[in-house]
């Protein structure tokens, strides 16, 4: 086999493979010297990572398991679980996954306040890094987390938001941190608030913020994003259709948007925004059984299955949790899925196949200390 491989140029080779999915790469990797030589190489990660982004963005569920198992579920077909992957450490098996981008996830080790995970489930290539800004008994949970991918210096940042300050990591350093101070972010100490999980789009991270001033009364709903040109924690401004106490929003990734889903909060109808050069534009209305409260607090927006079905994940009450599929033509609910009869805890990042995985780069280090 590996005889035949000379009499293909290594650019039509290189062609070729960039086309196929993750699954099949990680198995032709044992074809030969030469097919894992190209599949391993750096360039060729990057660009089937890029290239994959743009002609075949394929979405998985990555659902997380009391047990410490990662199931892969296809966002069109999830039903069934394609693949189950353990984290190779034993002490960061059963750490929550905060949130995801370009197929990579983020985990926070329980036990060291410091400790963070980058994981490409996929690969399972991972890298431990850790916030020096944070002192044990003091902030060892940040509110708030994220991480994007900036273009202009080719690396990704990890961004962790405490009470007072907030710290972004570049990936590809060793141990490069940045420490800074928001008004936002100081105002988000001053009250009772919770935050969404980070929604990376296009070089921002997007969190929603929602105040709590009591069981009974809150504010809706604060929008914050990181802009990865400036570094900075900025303010969204609030959209016209969000008023002040009645409605309740939620915010998600649609469409490869910023998306927003909610309404008044004892109407059985919500709806579901999404953002296109920073306007506001209705996609559409969603009606319920129970008020839009209740539904959207135990629900979470996962994407769009096809061109007229939407995937809910739900939790109604203690128990365990669902797929559930809203059908557009119908104007229903039409199938409920559980995903496992014993699970009470887990999380559901949206996830994408990619064989890339940031490495430090030595030289950039090196450049840095100097």
């Amino acid at each position: 086999m590996e005889h035949s491989m000379l009499f293909i140029p290594h650019d039509i080779l290189f062609f070729i493979l960039i086309r196929l999915h993750v699954k099949s790469l990680l198995r032709f990797q044992s074809v030969s010297k030469a097919w894992k030589a190209i599949i391993c190489d750096k360039i060729f990660k990057k660009t089937h990572h890029d290239q994959s982004k743009v002609s075949n963005p394929q979405k998985l569920l990555l659902v997380q398991l009391d047990d410490g198992v990662f199931e892969f579920r296809d966002l069109k077909n999830p039903q069934i679980a394609i693949r189950k992957q353990k984290f190779p450490l034993k002490r960061f098996q059963q750490v929550p996954a905060l949130c995801s981008c370009d197929g990579l996830v983020l985990l926070k080790s329980h036990t060291a306040y410091k400790s963070y995970v980058l994981w490409n489930p996929y690969t399972n290539d991972y890298r431990i890094f850790k916030c020096e800004y944070v002192k044990a008994y003091s902030c060892t949970t940040p509110h708030a987390c994220g991480f994007c991918y900036d273009s202009s210096a080719d690396d990704y940042k990890v961004i962790l938001i405490y009470k007072s300050f907030y710290a972004v990591c570049y990936v590809s350093y060793e141990n490069k941190w940045m420490k800074r101070t928001s008004v936002h972010v100081q105002e988000l100490n001053a009250r009772s608030w919770e935050c969404s999980q980070g929604i990376s789009i296009e070089g921002r991270v997007f969190w929603s913020i929602e105040w709590k001033i009591n069981h009974l009364v809150r504010q809706i709903s604060k929008i914050i994003y990181f802009d990865v040109k400036s570094d900075e924690v900025k303010e969204l401004q609030k959209p016209d259709f969000i008023g002040e106490n009645d409605q309740l929003y939620r915010l998600t990734s649609l469409k490869g948007y910023v998306g927003l889903y909610g309404g008044k909060i004892h109407s059985k109808t919500f709806n579901i925004w999404i953002m296109e050069q920073d306007e506001w534009k209705l996609l559409m209305k969603i009606s319920c059984n129970v008020v839009c409260e209740r539904f959207v607090e135990n629900s979470v927006l996962l994407g769009c299955m096809n061109h007229n079905e939407i995937l809910f994940q739900i939790q109604m009450g203690i128990g365990p949790q669902y797929f559930v599929i809203y059908d557009l033509e119908r104007h229903q609910f039409v199938k409920q899925i559980q995903i496992s009869k014993d699970s009470r805890h887990y999380t559901v990042p949206i996830c994408s196949e990619s064989l890339y995985f940031p490495k430090p780069n030595i030289k950039r280090k090196r450049k840095h200390l100097s």
